[in-house]
């Protein structure tokens, strides 16, 4: 069944004028629909549990926010329980930010955009859901125990056995520390790339890419945001954005932030292998053979 026919098959009376492929990801393929709106159409098991996830948080959540966020139209029934089989949205209006456009905004304009960005995490971290939805909460122990599953099995047999050993004590490290922050419901994908803006009236259109939602440590939101500096947020605009926020512990987001880039090339090889993406798994298992980088990053106490 095409992906017209699925829509149809769940919508008779709506009318497919025009469907145009727009971009595919890690999870999802976008169609552009008569012009004015966005099907989302899941590429694996795990994207459509996803896609189940960030519509049905959408629904709840867009009145509740200060920027606007996509409105969910169309819902694609899966042949699982809690999975979508397609999701339809309306398009926002404006582009996505590029490096460009912000370059050609004022100080004055990204000192206000700053501060929209930072009310929306404000806002968006303090929203309890109205029902519980499986797989939302997030939880590092377990995130971690199961791609070190993955490790052992893809990594170990083409590594040598020091670094067998060196992933192994990140792992203990990662498994036994004890967190203490708070979860709270983030974006957990955020960048300059899923904010839409309008140049005509420079104002900001809303925000997209809710596919990564969940319940998880707030800091996450900011270490996206640090980690996305090539979409064109330089440093001293997240310093401002955290000062908005009134972001109380520099430091230790700093601390975070550092422990993700360095684990990065451990969740490469799992990225890699889950999604079936060879390049980026025969690369990161290269650099794997080569050694760890900054392997002193493991004495996480965050």
């Amino acid at each position: 069944m095409s992906k017209a026919e699925k829509i149809q098959n769940d919508y008779p009376s709506f009318t497919i004028e025009s469907m145009q492929y727009l971009s595919s990801g890690y999870d999802s393929e976008a169609y552009s629909v008569n012009e004015d709106l966005i099907f989302k159409f899941p590429k694996h098991g795990k994207a459509a549990v996803n896609l189940y996830k960030e519509a049905h948080v959408l629904l709840e959540i867009r009145d509740r926010l200060p920027i606007k966020v996509p409105e969910v139209k169309f819902l694609g029934k899966a042949e699982n329980e809690g999975a979508m089989a397609f999701v339809g949205y309306e398009k926002l209006t404006g582009e996505q930010m590029t490096p460009e456009l912000i370059d050609s905004l004022s100080e004055e304009r990204m000192d206000e955009l700053a501060q929209e960005i930072a009310a929306f995490f404000k806002a968006l971290h303090s929203i309890n859901l109205k029902s519980p939805i499986d797989g939302l909460p997030l939880d590092k122990k377990a995130k971690a125990s199961k791609e070190f599953e993955v490790i052992k099995s893809v990594a170990f047999p083409v590594v040598s056995e020091e670094i067998r050993e060196q992933i192994t004590m990140i792992y203990a490290c990662i498994l036994t520390t004890i967190y203490t922050e708070p979860s709270c419901l983030v974006h957990n994908d955020f960048g300059a790339s899923n904010i839409f803006f309008d140049r005509q009236t420079n104002k900001l259109c809303g925000i997209i890419d809710f596919g990564d939602i969940a319940i998880y440590d707030k800091d996450i939101d900011f270490v996206c945001l640090l980690q996305s500096q090539e979409e064109g947020f330089d440093q001293a605009f997240v310093d401002k954005v955290l000062t908005y926020y009134g972001h109380q512990n520099r430091k230790l987001l700093e601390k975070k932030n550092a422990f993700n880039q360095f684990y990065a090339q451990l969740e490469n090889v799992v990225l890699g292998h889950v999604f079936e993406m060879e390049g980026l798994l025969e690369e990161s298992l290269e650099n794997l053979r080569l050694g760890i980088v900054g392997v002193s990053y493991t004495h996480l106490d965050v």
